[in-house]
């Protein structure tokens, strides 16, 4: 694998095969990007929440907030978190000059944490205005590794669309089981895809979607292309990404992320199929 040219950008043979589609695309529109950032960790193991964990002198969410900094067309960045956790993200930011950041607080869901996020997009202090977005990106902050050109068609999809979204072929076959323990069913691998970030809205949209949800959605959903579709009738977009999409989740994944920062010959490819495969259950 070809090493990066930066800590937090490494290329895919599927954007250079679309660098030149995607070099006919210009963003003349603001785009902004919500990274939920407020989770315990648990999977991890570690006691300190795996967005936070450190590697070359660097936290990971420094480098997923990096990789955004370097996309030209990218107006501002908002970073949700644990409201324990709001001291040590400014720290973050200001150690490693961060740019056009905003930190706010989350909520105690996901959902709730994203909306907040969005929100801070157009709404300030004291209820003051800004100005809103065209389209928003939410990504999860323990995503580090995200080409500018999937991004890019992820994002003028959602213009078009009002939403767009990363999907990836599931690698092993899903099934129910009963309170028992017993098989109830199982679905047909082929119908179905594995979401995946980044996800782009029209700010609108997500935004109304938000403000129409159900507390059952706030509480126990966790997809936001399904709100855009469910209250806002959005024909989604889904747009099959690279394998480099990969959500840092066990402890293991630090260390892959490491290798692939310090651009360490690591087929990630091969990895990430034997790693998803072994975490499918």
């Amino acid at each position: 694998m070809a090493r990066p040219v930066e800590p937090g950008h490494f290329s895919t043979c599927e954007a250079r095969l679309d660098k030149h589609i995607a070099g006919l695309c210009s963003v003349d529109f603001p785009v902004a990007v919500v990274l939920p950032a407020g989770g315990s960790g648990e999977r991890t193991g570690l006691l300190t929440p795996k967005q936070f964990c450190t590697f070359l002198n660097r936290p990971l969410i420094s480098y997923t907030i990096q990789t955004f900094e370097r996309v030209p067309w990218i107006q501002s960045i908002v970073v949700v978190v644990a409201k324990e956790s709001l001291d040590l993200m400014m720290d973050i930011i200001h150690r490693f000059h961060h740019r056009n950041v905003l930190v706010v607080h989350g909520g105690s869901t996901r959902h709730r944490s994203i909306f907040n996020g969005v929100r801070a997009l157009s709404e300030g202090e004291g209820g003051t205005a800004r100005v809103k977005p065209k389209v928003v990106v939410i990504h999860d902050a323990v995503r580090p590794f995200v080409e500018e050109d999937f991004l890019l068609k992820v994002t003028m999809a959602a213009k078009v669309q009002g939403a767009a979204g990363a999907i990836r072929p599931l690698v092993s076959t899903v099934i129910a089981a009963t309170l028992e323990g017993y098989l109830d069913y199982s679905l047909e691998r082929t119908k179905y895809r594995a979401s995946e970030m980044p996800q782009g809205f029209i700010y609108d949209v997500i935004y109304q979607a938000y403000q129409r949800c159900s507390e059952s959605d706030f509480e126990f959903g966790t997809e936001c292309l399904h709100l855009a579709l469910q209250y806002c009738g959005t024909n989604v977009k889904l747009i099959e990404g690279p394998p480099t999409l990969w959500k840092v989740t066990y402890k293991g994944d630090l260390a892959a992320a490491e290798s692939v920062v310090k651009g360490m010959t690591v087929d990630l490819y091969t990895f990430l199929y034997t790693t998803l495969t072994l975490y499918c259950f």
